[in-house]
């Protein structure tokens, strides 16, 4: 029993052996389910008490702090004004400066790109080159065979401005290609969107708080609005690609159901706003623009939620209909629309059109870097006006003007080699943020076809951080370039921006927009005889940096005449003015100012040219003409002078008393009798000037024959009567020609007007209550009390119109014709006046 046991158990162990050998894997592969059951009693082996623990995910770090610098110092630019002040300006070159220094770039835009950038600045310094290697403009040779201007031998009639422009270009393509080194990855991205949502949430804010309480940005009073920039258009263009990304940002917010990209939606909200109150249309429509162009492109290439894609067109259409539907709203879209519609399709093309002759009279080179506000008077015509222009309101044209159409085509080949760079860009993490970025420096060009902001610092430096963040991540092509030859520019980029802020700051002169400053202050301050070598040689000086300014000229022809000197030579330096500033009347015109004292004979050839002129005011100045002419003979030549047009006849006319007036009066009758040379509004001053200065019975006679062909002839033959002392019969005439204004209805108050009169004394804010008292005594009559009542209200600040007639109707009434009539002569002027 036992063997057989033992020899059963031997077979079965070899059967097991060998089975498991000829299988081999093929039994290891078959599943738990097909091993037949154990007859083992073996204990089940106790399981493991270790933690069960899921592999570890690790996440990117955010990479975004360069980047968040530097738009903290693009916002530092913006806060100090980036625009023309000198400091700001070096500000700009040392933030381009040092990012050269601390990562000299090793990656660019391709062959392309680079080879655009580095043609376009070779031709900006075209303007260093000699004149006589291009086709010499008619005013260049008129200035300096005619004129005898000492002009430089180079291209650009003031070289060192040109130098000092071509440095911030410099520094503009250095800050691109500093930005174009800096990481930034998805994470960063995302947090580097958020603090620039922040950071423009505050700049937009202070914008619409400014505007809001009316106030000014120091140093940008002459915006008009409260701006960071002289110009308001500059803030406007800030606020417009800011509203445009914080708005993308938002909207990816609401696509990955993510709540930190909301504080998107006020930031874009406050610039959009900010826009509105800085008074941009054209920006405004750009906002739009700029957030549909992002939609559609988006909508099409990320994947939205059903209900976002139905629900925002919807929406869209619904908002549109209820503006459409509302008059009122539709009255203020047109009304915000066309604010300067004038500005953009009037005096921008007329701009357009003088700056294109400029273009086609250096195509290849241009006039030279920084030269454009000295020669462009030179081509002024259709946009002739007493305003300065010093720039042609579009930064394309600013290009083609100053560096010809060699750098528009250089900078066509920068922009190309750009785009190329962008392929790709709606592929891997990020696109949505490189997308919106793009979309950004899309219309920051698009907007540069019609301002300039691509030549002030702090909007174009914005701009250059947004066309670095909208490449894609891949590899850039290498730069084999040595460190120096990025560094060695980046620390000469610092050292001018140290000079020009300690220029700025210290009021040095090491910058020209300073030193033209105090060239002019330490004129002024050279007075004596004795300083006026001094003077003249800062004059010189000032020549030397800037030979197109006519206010050098100017002042040396002041300073000739204040020393005694030649008269020629005098008359030389302000014909020089006047042919370097051929537009505006004000240089003309303070030259006849100067010759008063010194040959008065010569200022009425000058002073003809004035009218000929452009001046805000013609009016004032004819009329300080008439108070300097004081002497007999320039009476005369200055009563000749007024010939040249018949407002200006007129004017003068009406500014003559007694014989000079009558002798002016029959010269003119002489030539016509009927006056014919003047409109019916010009011939009625010339008459009642006449009738108050001159032989009242010769108009009295002109009155009685051609009184038909007058404005208001009753209002004269009043006048002619008042002179004739016939009060009352000059007082009714007028009561019988004008409207009876009527007082406003109130209240009567049922007290007594004793209590009234009473209350009223010493009570000045108590209009209301003084002018229903005044009613209730004209209903009755008692003109007597209403007078004092009246007149105390024509006392207090900007009184009714109306007022003055019912104090001349009281006035009638008590037979105080002379009074009357002077109240009602107030009355008529009153009305004449414009609203």
């Amino acid at each position: 029993m036992g063997s057989r046991s033992g020899k059963y158990r031997h077979h079965s162990l070899k059967r097991r052996k060998i089975g498991s050998s000829s299988k081999g894997n093929h039994a290891r592969s078959k599943s738990r389910r097909s091993t037949k059951p154990s007859n083992s009693f073996a204990s089940v082996s106790v399981g493991s008490h270790a933690r069960i623990e899921s592999p570890k995910i690790k996440r990117e770090a955010p990479v975004f702090r360069v980047f968040l610098g530097g738009f903290c110092g693009v916002f530092l630019l913006v806060i100090l004004g980036g625009s023309h002040h000198a400091a700001v300006l070096g500000l700009a070159l040392i933030l381009s400066g040092m990012a050269l220094v601390i990562h000299p770039p090793s990656r660019g835009l391709g062959k392309l790109g680079d080879f655009g950038v580095l043609g376009l600045l070779a031709c900006l310094l075209l303007a260093f080159f000699p004149q006589f290697y291009w086709p010499t403009a008619d005013w260049r040779v008129d200035a300096i065979e005619s004129l005898g201007l000492e002009l430089p031998s180079s291209l650009s009639v003031q070289p060192w401005i040109s130098f000092e422009a071509w440095l911030m270009a410099v520094a503009g393509f250095a800050w691109l290609y500093a930005a174009l080194q800096w990481k930034v990855n998805l994470p960063g991205r995302r947090w580097l969107f958020f603090w620039l949502s922040i950071l423009l949430s505050v700049i937009a804010g202070i914008v619409v708080r400014g505007n809001l309480v009316d106030a000014r940005y120091p140093g940008a009073e002459e915006a008009g609005v409260f701006s960071f920039f002289p110009s308001p258009a500059q803030t406007a263009n800030l606020l417009l690609l800011g509203g445009i990304v914080t708005f993308a940002y938002a909207m990816e917010g609401v696509r990955t159901r993510n709540l930190l990209p909301l504080v998107g939606v006020p930031a874009s909200a406050l610039c959009f706003l900010g826009l509105f109150l800085v008074g941009s249309p054209l920006l405004a429509l750009l906002y739009f623009a700029g957030n549909g162009i992002w939609l559609l492109v988006n909508l099409r290439v990320r994947l939205w939620p059903k209900p976002f894609k139905i629900g925002l067109p919807l929406a869209i259409i619904a908002f549109s209909l209820a503006l459409v539907t509302s008059d009122r709203a539709m009255e203020h879209i047109s009304s915000f629309a066309t604010s300067d519609s004038q500005l953009y399709q009037g005096d921008h093309l007329k701009i357009f059109q003088d700056t294109t002759k400029l273009v086609l009279d250096a195509p290849l080179s241009g006039i030279g870097l920084g030269s454009f506000s000295a020669v462009f008077p030179q081509y002024r015509e259709a946009s002739t006006s007493y305003l300065p222009i010093l720039h042609p309101q579009s930064d394309f044209l600013w290009l083609a003007s100053e560096g010809g159409m060699l750098a528009i085509g250089f900078l066509i080949v920068f922009l190309i080699g750009y785009a190329l760079r962008c392929r790709g860009i709606t592929e891997g993490s990020g696109a949505t943020y490189r997308l919106f970025a793009l979309v950004a420096v899309v219309i920051f060009l698009l907007h540069g076809l019609f301002d300039v902001s691509g030549h002030r610092p702090g909007t174009v430096y914005f701009a250059i951080l947004f066309a670095a963040l909208a490449l894609p991540n891949r590899d850039r092509p290498k730069i084999s370039l040595p460190i120096a030859f990025w560094r060695i520019p980046g620390v000469t980029l610092i050292a001018f921006g140290l000079v020009w802020i300690g220029a700025g700051a210290f009021n040095l002169p090491w910058h020209s927009s300073v030193r033209i400053a105090s060239y002019q202050k330490e004129i002024h301050s050279h007075v004596s005889p004795l300083d006026h070598i001094a003077a003249s040689s800062v004059i010189n000086d000032w020549l030397a940096l800037n030979p197109f300014d006519w206010r050098a000229y100017f002042q040396r022809a002041e300073l000739i005449l204040s020393g005694g000197g030649d008269q020629e030579e005098a008359a030389a330096d302000f014909a020089r003015a006047r042919f370097v500033e051929p537009i505006l009347g004000v240089v003309s015109y303070e030259e006849g100012i100067a010759w008063l004292p010194i040959n008065p004979i010569r200022a009425i050839p000058v002073w003809r040219e004035t009218f000929l002129r452009e001046m805000e005011d013609m009016d004032s100045a004819f009329d300080r003409m008439l108070e300097h002419a004081v002497s007999l003979e320039m009476r005369e030549k200055m009563a000749r002078l007024s010939e040249i047009n018949p407002h200006f006849r007129a004017r003068f006319l009406s500014s003559l008393q007694e014989e000079p007036l009558i002798s002016e009066i029959s010269y003119e009758l002489s030539k016509d009798p009927l006056l014919g040379g003047f409109d019916q509004g010009q011939r009625s001053r010339i008459v009642e000037n006449w009738i108050k200065n001159g032989d009242l019975s010769s108009a009295n006679a002109f009155l009685s024959e051609y009184g038909e062909s007058l404005m208001n002839s009753w209002w004269l033959r009043s006048l002619s009567l008042y002179k004739q002392a016939n009060l009352k019969e000059a007082v009714d005439l007028i009561r019988k020609n004008i409207d009876m204004p009527s007082l406003p209805e109130m209240q009567k108050n049922a007290v007594s007007s004793k209590r009234h009169l009473r209350e009223l004394t010493g009570v000045t804010n108590q209009i209301e209550r003084a002018v229903a008292l005044s009613y209730v005594y004209l209903e009755q009559g008692d003109y007597g009390k209403a007078l004092p009542i009246i007149e105390k209200l024509l006392d207090g600040d900007n009184p009714a119109p109306y007022l003055y007639y019912w104090r001349g109707e009281c006035l009638y009434r008590l037979q105080d014709y002379g009074e009357s009539w002077y109240a009602f002569e107030y009355y008529i002027e009153v009305l004449r006046r414009p609203s």
